[in-house]
């Protein structure tokens, strides 16, 4: 009898423990893997009841590919993508993860150039034809210059590290890459010629746009929202932590790769300004124009048939956290 109680509860606490896991989808050497070891190191798990298993992956079609076979319940993606697959019919939601975006890098020899003097310049583009970066700066370029930027200068797309060791052997004479490739380019004295939010500031977009964020089903938030809620918390908590303490960033220094105290500053530097701290309608309401831009350069290629951002693409959720 005593034996069957034992099996009974050891059986009752494993089918609990079972509930409370959530599988996060990843790149396996994506940045978001910094913050996700950060958070059950400083055990934000267990202290908002969470099981975390991540799951590594080689690509982010495979990413987005394990979402949509239900092998992972959560991955990180942009709400263009969402918003894309809400008109075709699903129910993913998005929540903000990140403000970090790329910009365009120049080398130092151009510095003090502005934007029209890359006319005939080897320019470098990483996340291909409809990068959300190239975009961005293809609709400011027609904003401002009522140009094409896209024959304006000699266009090279390459994969995130190739361009930037272009950038350092000078292959490029300016490029738009993943926000931490170029920390590392500024790092290494390549010039910030223009950033994503001066762009859409110029533009009359003023909020700051977390085009990255947590995405997942509706219906598995609906029927586990303690669940997803309280790794929505622990992301945010493991954020203000990361905003306020260096301990964590020198224990997860091998796996960002920072080679050197320069780099490894330009890499804190780039997440703590991405941290998303405020997203409410004022911020959706930006989301929609930014996505009218998206569309009007990325047309179907970017979000199919959907015009315009589609109800329901974002997720509400309020942490509790004051910055």
């Amino acid at each position: 009898m005593r034996l069957f109680i034992i099996l009974i509860i050891t059986l009752a606490f494993n089918h609990a423990f079972a509930a409370n896991k959530i599988r996060i989808g990843v790149l396996a050497y994506g940045t978001v893997n910094w913050e996700l070891a950060v958070l059950q190191m400083q055990n934000y798990d267990k202290k908002n009841n969470l099981e975390i298993e991540v799951i590594k992956l080689a690509s982010k079609n495979a990413v987005s590919v394990a979402l949509q076979a239900k092998e992972v319940d959560l991955i990180v993606s942009d709400f263009i993508w969402v918003s894309r697959q809400r008109f075709q019919g699903s129910d993913y939601t998005f929540y903000p993860y990140s403000n970090a975006t790329g910009g365009l890098y120049v080398q130092p020899s151009l510095k003090n150039k502005s934007l029209f003097d890359l006319q005939e310049k080897e320019f470098g583009i990483a996340g291909g034809p409809v990068s959300k970066t190239w975009l961005l700066l293809r609709a400011y370029f027609k904003f401002k210059y009522k140009q094409d930027f896209s024959t304006f200068v000699n266009t090279n797309f390459a994969s995130p590290p190739l361009l930037k060791k272009m950038m350092l052997d000078k292959s490029l004479d300016a490029s738009i890459n993943f926000w931490h490739y170029n920390a590392k380019l500024e790092a290494k004295g390549m010039h910030k010629l223009l950033s994503i939010k001066t762009m859409l500031s110029e533009m009359g977009i003023k909020n700051d746009i977390p085009l990255i964020g947590w995405v997942f089903s509706k219906d598995f938030a609906q029927k586990n929202t303690k669940l997803i809620n309280g790794f929505l918390q622990a992301s945010y908590e493991t954020k203000q932590h990361l905003f306020s303490s260096m301990y964590s960033w020198k224990k997860i220094r091998k796996q960002m790769k920072a080679k050197d105290d320069i780099i490894f500053a330009a890499l804190i530097k780039g997440y703590k300004e991405g941290i998303p701290k405020n997203f409410s309608q004022k911020e959706i309401k930006a989301a929609k124009n930014v996505f009218k831009l998206l569309v009007t350069e990325g047309g179907v290629r970017l979000a199919g048939k959907s015009k315009e951002l589609q109800e329901g693409t974002f997720y509400s959720f309020s942490p509790k956290i004051s910055w």
